[in-house]
């Protein structure tokens, strides 16, 4: 895919966020030669700033979306499984204000009306979750729902706000590490098909007689002729379409911001749950304990400009005054917020329908070949992070049919990065000790790698050796982990470490002396020059202080 030189390959992918990657590991897995390519790094758009939930969709019961919510159950169920590595379950609690409120609201929004209902009782709540439990029968993992009387729910939480009168509990899911889990699913797939390619920083310039164009961050252009194109650019699939030379106007995206507060008295009360509740305008909102920190979210605006996205004052004004009202008997102030991130949700355009109630389902429209254009164009609309693998496989079906192959496999039970070759619970002790026989290292290092990257721990605990250096103030990181990150996992710029192949940025450990030290690093594994390597710091606390609100 060099200057001058065009492959032929059977799908292009453009957009490795979490649906393009997870369609790019099923098409390779079925022996297709395919390429993707984002214009940022793998799963830096959208697919960084979720809500970090897996979850099987509660509040798309109002809205009589059965199937949504039959599918995000099982998927749920699966990832918990296949990602186990980075998805746990969550225990979650519903804070419940009447016995009976809602109901009459409920009803219209399930026969269609425009606006959601408001203050959800505690009969509404235990029919929605006994629905949820129905539809999450499927590969079960976790626990039935239960209810919480009021004496019990402030036992468990003293903060919370007196005026509940019961609380509703359930279990779904989080997900600690999003960004790494879409750059491992793109790893799956290059790894499955030996004539396919990932190429991260890299964004298509243009299309000729089915020759599509695109500029690589090493300055050079790749050329490829592909027998049909998927467009999973999410928010950007418009810009992408006309670059291709397809008018459309399919996206209405929402904005989703989120922050994340240092307040261990807040997490110390959550022990490990989620409240997920009400706002005064009915807007609903969570709050959980994530990697030592408390993550508020999420907004629901509609929004135009992902490249532009950010967590505005009058949100974080929004998320501290709902907090206040849920748990008065803590304190909340800004100066509590370490970080903060947003993204536009790629929605179908649904022009005149409240933001809270457009569908999260998703769709591939296909553009036929047209003069110019010799080949197919598949933009996947919509979609929730939950249901990526559901979806990759309905618009994988479509392409081997469109492309007269057929499916070698299924990956409904198909491991995903470091959850492959993952130790069993009571396997656990063992493989930590084997890897610290084989590495050197102190059996409690394997075993933080192990929570961290799963049974990729492995390879890094080898690489690292026995009693590795560690950061000083980043507790639990040494600069030989930096190193093999930067040398393995396809590293283009400073901020795909600090961002996305390490929670050091979301969790508030990063410091500037640390950044330069990791900088330093990054760029002796990627040979960069001094110049360069300044250079990727201060891009890189560009980014954080205008993208996610960091202040030094």
């Amino acid at each position: 895919m060099n200057d001058g030189t065009v492959t032929d390959i059977d799908v292009l992918i453009i957009g490795a966020g979490i649906n393009g990657a997870g369609l790019f590991r099923d098409l390779c897995a079925q022996g297709l030669a395919c390429v993707i390519i984002d214009k940022g790094d793998f799963g830096s758009g959208t697919s960084a700033a979720p809500s970090r939930l897996i979850h099987g969709g509660l509040k798309y019961l109002e809205t009589g979306e059965f199937r949504l919510v039959a599918e995000s159950t099982y998927e749920r169920n699966l990832l918990l499984k296949n990602a186990a590595h980075v998805v746990k379950p969550l225990p979650t609690v519903i804070p419940i204000y009447s016995w009976t409120r809602g109901i009459w609201p409920a009803i219209r929004t399930f026969f269609g009306a425009k606006s959601a209902p408001r203050s959800r009782g505690a009969l509404l709540i235990k029919i929605g979750l006994s629905l949820y439990d129905h539809f999450g029968a499927r590969a079960r993992f976790m626990p039935r729902h239960g209810m919480l009387g009021k004496k019990k729910a402030l036992e468990a939480i003293p903060a919370l706000t007196p005026r509940i009168v019961a609380v509703g509990t359930y279990y779904d899911a989080a997900v600690t590490a999003p960004e790494r889990l879409v750059m491992e699913l793109v790893h799956d797939g290059v790894r499955l098909s030996e004539h396919s390619q990932a190429c991260n920083w890299t964004s298509v310039s243009g299309q000729a007689g089915g020759v599509v164009s695109f500029d690589k961050p090493d300055g050079t252009v790749g050329r490829v002729r592909p027998r049909l194109v998927v467009n999973a650019a999410g928010p950007w699939i418009d810009a992408v379409n006309a670059a291709i030379g397809i008018e459309t106007k399919l996206i209405g995206g929402t904005k989703g911001s989120h922050i994340l507060l240092d307040h261990p008295e807040l997490v110390r009360q959550l022990d490990g749950r989620m409240i997920y509740f009400e706002a005064n305008d009915g807007r609903i909102l969570l709050v959980f304990p994530y990697l030592g920190k408390a993550l508020v979210g999420s907004t629901d605006i509609p929004a135009r400009e992902p490249d532009q996205a950010h967590c505005t004052d009058d949100e974080t004004a929004y998320f501290m005054s709902s907090l206040r009202e849920l748990l008065p008997g803590l304190e909340f102030d800004e100066t509590q917020i370490v970080y903060s991130y947003a993204g536009i949700r790629p929605l179908p355009n649904s022009e005149g329908v409240e933001p809270g109630l457009i569908s999260r389902d998703h769709s591939a429209p296909v553009h036929e070949p047209e003069q110019g254009r010799p080949f197919p164009v598949i933009s996947l609309v919509g979609g929730k992070w939950t249901t990526f693998r559901a979806f990759s496989a309905d618009v994988a079906d479509t392409v081997l049919a469109r492309l007269a192959a057929t499916r070698k496999t299924t990956t409904d039970a198909m491991a995903i990065g470091g959850a492959q070759g993952l130790p069993a619970a009571a396997d656990r002790s063992g493989w930590i000790a084997e890897v610290a026989r084989e590495s050197g290292a102190e059996k409690a290092r394997v075993e933080r790698l192990l929570d961290r990257y799963g049974s990729t721990a492995r390879a890094i605990a080898v690489h690292e050796g026995g009693k590795p250096d560690l950061f000083g103030d980043a507790p639990g990181f040494s600069p030989a982990e930096i190193d093999w990150i930067a040398r393995n996992e396809q590293v283009i710029h400073l901020e795909d470490v600090i961002l996305r192949r390490t929670p050091l940025a979301i969790t508030g450990q990063l410091t500037r002396a640390l950044l330069g030290r990791i900088g330093r690093i990054v760029g002796d594994a990627l040979n960069w020059n001094d110049e360069t390597t300044e250079a990727e710091i201060a891009r890189t606390l560009r980014v954080l202080e205008s993208r996610h609100g960091v202040r030094f």
